[in-house]
């Protein structure tokens, strides 16, 4: 059985929020998607920023501002935004004293592409 204990977790401060990568998991699973628990410092906003690949943020706990381009919305626990590929993004945590926990899952990157190809046996010409 595998298990990621909380305790035992490793968290990095990346664009912003503290971050636990859950997948890939080495040596574990490697999905062709990734995801990760991300947290959001009370007054805290994640860095603006933008990919080439499909992201989604399912929020757990507090509340928070989305902000995808020019559009912004209040989000909650429960709350799920889809964030389209090259789209610049950002999430403002607007308690002072909570944290804004969600959970990211991303697709569909360049990368994961050629890993898709290299599993199904076609080359960068078929595609």
């Amino acid at each position: 059985m595998q298990i990621q204990k909380f305790s035992e977790a490793a968290t990095k401060y990346e664009y912003g929020c503290d971050l636990r990568r859950i997948y890939p998991w080495p040596e574990v699973a490697s999905p062709l998607w990734g995801t990760a628990i991300a947290s959001v410092r009370p007054g805290e906003c994640t860095m603006p920023h933008s990919h080439n690949e499909f992201e989604t943020f399912l929020v757990l706990s507090g509340r928070g501002k989305m902000t995808i381009e020019d559009e912004s919305e209040e989000m909650v626990a429960g709350d799920v935004v889809f964030i389209p590929k090259e789209k610049h993004h950002r999430f403002a945590n607007l308690s002072d004293r909570d944290p804004l926990v969600f959970l990211t899952i991303f697709w569909d990157s360049p990368e994961a592409r050629e890993r898709m190809a290299e599993l199904v046996g076609t080359s960068k010409e078929d595609r």
